[in-house]
């Protein structure tokens, strides 16, 4: 079962922010955050996944993309963090459905309402 959905945004400031991390009970670290939006534009300023798998966890993600080729708003990561022992590939499909509900629902702030609802759906696979 996932541990948790986050959604990054990259602030000009402060590098990446986690905009929502649910369930409110995960930690999630700023560098943390830094490393799962950094594997995204490393790679490339184009939409796409990665993935990381590190000590205790790992996390699968989408980057909307930055540039002349976005989707739906730019600069933003939707992760979906797994235990050690899930199989990231299983995920990647989901987390498409998840990153393209989650983006066209940025602008108008529904995304607050669908992230819960998303993780309760993730919670059931």
């Amino acid at each position: 079962m996932p541990q948790g959905i986050l959604l990054i945004k990259w602030d000009n400031e402060v590098g990446p922010v986690g905009i929502v991390i649910h369930p409110d009970t995960l930690k999630i670290p700023n560098n943390l955050l830094t490393q799962i939006y950094s594997s995204h534009r490393y790679a490339s300023t184009k939409p796409g996944f990665s993935s990381l798998v590190l000590k205790n966890l790992k996390i699968v993600s989408f980057y909307s993309g930055r540039g002349e080729k976005f989707i739906e708003v730019e600069d933003h990561v939707i992760a979906i963090v797994l235990r050690r022992d899930e199989d990231i590939n299983k995920y990647r499909e989901i987390l498409n459905k998840i990153a393209s509900e989650v983006l066209s629902n940025i602008e108008n702030q529904g995304y607050k309402k669908i992230i819960p609802k998303l993780y309760q759906d993730l919670s059931k696979i």
